[in-house]
């Protein structure tokens, strides 16, 4: 039987992740708690956290559960590996819609980009998680999002989406809470004041009020696209249709990175 005593911060590690790719919550908890939660942000393998192991468990109900109990018992957030990835970042790309409520939740930062420059918002629209980006864009709908931001590649969220024919991501980025977000962005650009919890996303549930009561200046302002956000697409677009569709190499796609 597995004894505190019997367990140092490099085997405490081992075990942690050992017990998390098992599914074995109880053994999990016990380990944190016999080393005292010092092993909550030690590397392991491409110098990631527990926490960023945990984003890409299979299985979502396991994924959730060990997900909330690091972030609970105090795991750092926004801690990038060797690549400059974080766990939402992580998250994004695979399109684990439980694990990024649970980091935006916890203060996960979207905009942190990684070496390549890509943001866990280009992640999500490169990889056409329309669901994963809409939650983004209406989380920080007040708080603000840089959707004009380029990676290394020079490419925005939008032309990632756009590049690989991803529509529900199109849509998500130029859409009404799209463009509440990039104006919240450019608002508090200028503005001195201390940045805002991000805002909760409305219920699924919760129907949208008709457009018909809405006061006719809002309604204008809802209908107009950004010239510049549509034009990226529409560019984009092109180049797809004249380089056919993009294939990932062996090293993965460009805008990736190394």
């Amino acid at each position: 039987m597995l004894k505190p005593k019997d367990l140092c911060p490099r085997a405490g590690t081992r075990t942690f992740l050992e017990a998390m790719q098992a599914g074995k919550v109880h053994l999990a908890r016990f380990v944190l708690d016999a080393l005292d939660r010092s092993i909550i942000d030690c590397r392991a393998e491409q110098g990631r956290t527990p926490l960023m192991v945990a984003v890409g468990l299979p299985d979502p109900a396991l994924r959730s559960r060990f997900v909330r109990l690091l972030l609970e018992q105090g795991a750092a957030v926004n801690l990038r590996d060797e690549r400059g990835r974080t766990a939402l970042s992580l998250a994004c790309e695979r399109g684990h819609l439980d694990a990024v409520q649970l980091l935006v939740q916890f203060s996960g930062d979207p905009e942190a980009a990684d070496s390549a420059g890509n943001s866990p918002v280009m992640w999500a629209a490169a990889c056409g998680h329309g669901a994963v980006l809409e939650f983004l864009v209406r989380s920080f709908r007040r708080l603000g999002l840089r959707l004009d931001r380029t990676n290394r590649a020079g490419l925005t969220a939008l032309q990632l989406a756009a590049a690989r024919g991803h529509g529900t991501c199109v849509q998500a980025l130029t859409g009404p809470w799209g463009r509440a977000a990039a104006a919240a962005a450019a608002r508090g650009s200028n503005s001195d004041s201390p940045p805002a919890r991000p805002a909760p996303a409305p219920s699924p549930e919760r129907r949208r009020p008709s457009p018909r009561r809405l006061p006719r200046p809002l309604l204008a302002r809802l209908r107009e696209r950004p010239a510049a956000m549509v034009t990226a697409a529409r560019l984009a677009l092109g180049a797809r249709a004249r380089a056919g569709t993009g294939r990932r190499g062996a090293s993965g796609p460009s805008w990736a990175g190394a």
